[in-house]
């Protein structure tokens, strides 16, 4: 009896533990910690340390920390190459390494090797398995009705009716299947229908009739699932509507804090015209918006306690990334608009 107790103890504690591990709120936290000590800090091997225990913990790692953790390492000499074949496992293309600076004598030295090769055709069929392909050509059509009811919409009122239905029909799929993002339909991909022998899925086939969506691309350089965050940002009140949906997709790492966070801040971005969202509050943001201009009024405190409570780093921890950009060669955002 004793040992049949033990047994039912270690399973359940083994359980709760892995429950516990999954739970992405700790994910976020423990890669916040990483940037603070590198770019705030500057303990490199603290920061590293901080991020291979996330990577080894979670199933599911969204690239643009293995991408982050790569410049790192790549700076300041420490290995770098076990990052970027792990992001091949997330959706990386060798292509995509020439975007980054840092990453320039690696993708020159590499890009043709046939060590190099293997190692992305391995994972990228592991990375392909588990996407739903479904999912993702239901997004695609939806992405595509929502651009033809903006062109044909003659006034505001009726294009956000129109953009509110297809938010409620996403949130039905959410429902049963998790946020489309990209642990579940993978990050933009121009091809990746034709990679399952489907070209005709494609985007751009799908897209193609239409002559007027021609600028309407995949948006492959953002490193995640571009099309459903577009979506919601049309929905102006999106936000306030399914914020608590979207909190729970967090913790199961179908969405990105900082996708959610832009979400909120896209609201300002309506400028004279800001819509009356239920549940909005007067200057608040998260400060995570590229292409706006905040309110001086807009309490700093405020946002600080905002973003620590949607797992996002402090606003000085931005600040610190954005310098490494500009001196350093990092590419260090990614994301819908880089809001990431």
């Amino acid at each position: 009896m004793k040992v049949y107790s033990i047994i039912i103890f270690f399973y359940l504690f083994i359980t709760f533990s892995f429950a516990q591990e999954q739970n992405y709120t700790h994910y976020h936290k423990e890669i916040n910690k990483a940037e603070e000590l590198f770019f705030v800090q500057q303990k490199t091997d603290s920061a590293l340390y901080y991020y291979d225990k996330v990577f080894k913990t979670y199933d599911f790692i969204f690239l643009k920390d293995l991408i982050n953790a790569a410049q790192i390492a790549v700076y300041t000499k420490k290995p770098y190459k076990k990052y970027i074949e792990k992001g091949f496992e997330q959706g990386l293309k060798i292509s995509h390494l020439q975007n980054y600076p840092l990453f320039n004598d690696y993708y020159k030295k590499n890009k043709d090797s046939k060590t190099l090769q293997k190692v992305y055709k391995e994972a990228r069929k592991n990375y392909l398995k588990k996407i739903d392909f479904e999912y993702l050509d239901l997004i695609y059509k939806l992405a595509i009705k929502d651009q033809l009811n903006k062109h044909k919409s003659k006034n505001q009122s009726k294009y956000r009716d129109q953009v509110y239905n297809i938010t409620e029909r996403i949130k039905d799929s959410v429902i049963k299947r998790g946020f489309p993002g990209d642990r579940v339909i993978g990050i933009s991909d121009s091809t990746i229908f034709k990679e399952i022998g489907k070209p005709h899925l494609d985007l751009y086939d799908q897209r193609k009739k239409y002559k007027k969506l021609s600028y309407m691309v995949s948006g492959e350089k953002y490193l995640n699932a571009k099309h459903p965050i577009v979506i919601f940002i049309h929905n102006p009140c999106s936000y306030f509507l399914y914020k608590d949906m979207f909190i729970e997709e967090i913790k199961k790492g179908n969405m990105h804090p900082r996708e959610v966070a832009i979400l909120h801040d896209n609201i300002y971005g309506y400028y004279g015209n800001i819509p009356s969202c239920k549940g909005m509050k007067k200057n608040a943001a998260y400060f995570v918006h590229p292409f706006i201009s905040y309110s001086k009024k807009m309490d700093k405190v405020v946002a600080e306690k905002m973003r620590e409570e949607l797992f996002i780093v402090p606003m000085i921890v931005d600040a610190k990334k954005k310098l490494y950009e500009k001196e350093h060669g990092f590419k260090l955002f990614s994301g819908f608009w880089g809001c990431r």
